[in-house]
């Protein structure tokens, strides 16, 4: 039996003025009927880099929030702390910017998942292809239900993110998010390169140096978070996109498999609105490059993002995705997804 995806059609506008209609897609899934009083439910989100105005704007929440407040379940709002050390690299600030960008008027605790620096985790087995386990935020232990709220963008790593990447890269602790970039090997060209240093001054680990009048990445310091990639401005910086997207999607999708099996259930929204080309962990502001089309909700992960990905190429006559980054196969997390058995590429899709 195909899963089902139900799609609510709206923009921006819509949502804001009308938060009952994120409730009403729940209420599709048979949110009330699963969840239970007392339970640890924790509604997995990503609160924007300091900077960015494209994160899932929490006016859209607001009857959601109050109708997890009213069944009695022990609702929280929660991510992870960033690989790069930034702005949310470590719960103090991540909590700052959180608070800065609304999240505190939907009056959820508010949690940040792996502990003050990332470190805190817990172990889940898996024996896959890439990983036997995962390292994941140690806040999954006493979770029962998981909803993921993802905001779909495109991504220079898997070529797009949506509920895969928010469950495995969101899910893991700083071990975990190492484990899956740690393929990701950029390198700068020097004939591309002309010393502007806005690598040197993003990349937090220290792992470029200047040497001579052009920069280099020094490859035994690099974490792989692939930050001076994003800031180059001259295309200088570059990956070995042949071998490494494929193998961090595959990464993800793995990850996604651990944390959607470390708990009793788990449940998706992905919000196709202001569509970028790049994550919310960029700290600058993007335009959505896409029309708005709506938000999906659905218990699968990898149909909800086929979804997502079909609905974006039934309305561009160009796959806008594959001109944003039109090195990576990024439906690549998706098919290993399916054969892992994280969930199902063919999906029956549902208008609400």
């Amino acid at each position: 039996m195909k899963p089902k995806v139900f799609f609510k059609k709206g923009t921006h506008e819509d949502f804001f003025k009308n938060p009952q209609l994120v409730l009403d897609g729940f209420e599709r899934l048979g949110l009330s009927a699963a969840i239970k009083k007392n339970d640890f439910l924790g509604l997995k989100i990503h609160f924007g880099e300091r900077g960015n105005k494209s994160f899932i704007n929490p006016n859209y929440l607001f009857k959601l929030a109050h109708f997890l407040k009213e069944s009695g379940a022990k609702a929280f709002l929660f991510d992870t702390n960033t690989l790069y050390h930034g702005r949310r690299g470590n719960s103090v600030d991540h909590l700052s910017i959180a608070a800065g960008h609304g999240f505190g008027k939907l009056n959820l605790p508010i949690m940040i998942g792996d502990g003050m620096k990332g470190a805190d985790f817990i172990e889940k087995e898996i024996y896959k292809k890439h990983f036997e386990k995962c390292y994941l935020a140690a806040i999954l232990k006493d979770i029962d239900s998981l909803i993921v709220l993802s905001h779909m963008t495109g991504h220079m790593l898997t070529g797009f993110g949506c509920a895969v990447k928010n469950l495995g890269m969101g899910c893991a602790a700083r071990r975990g998010k190492l484990a899956q970039h740690c393929t990701v090997s950029p390198f700068i060209h020097k004939d591309r390169c002309v010393a502007c240093g806005a690598c040197f001054a993003n990349c937090s680990v220290a792992a470029i140096d200047k040497q001579g009048d052009k920069y280099a990445i020094v490859g035994e310091r690099c974490i792989g978070c692939a930050q001076c990639l994003s800031v180059c401005r001259y295309g200088a910086v570059d990956i070995s996109w042949a071998n490494d997207s494929d193998f961090i999607s595959e990464k993800v999708a793995e990850y996604a498999y651990a944390a959607a099996k470390s708990v009793k259930n788990c449940v998706y929204a992905n919000f196709l609105l202001y569509v970028t080309t790049e994550c919310d962990c960029m700290n600058k502001e993007d335009e959505g490059f896409i029309p708005d089309i709506g938000v999906l909700f659905s218990d699968d992960p990898v149909a909800i993002d086929k979804a997502g990905v079909d609905l974006i190429l039934a309305q561009n006559q160009e796959d806008p995705l594959k001109k944003a980054h039109p090195q990576i196969n990024y439906l690549r997390q998706l098919e290993y997804g399916q054969s892992i058995g994280l969930g199902a590429m063919d999906y029956e899709l549902v208008e609400i």
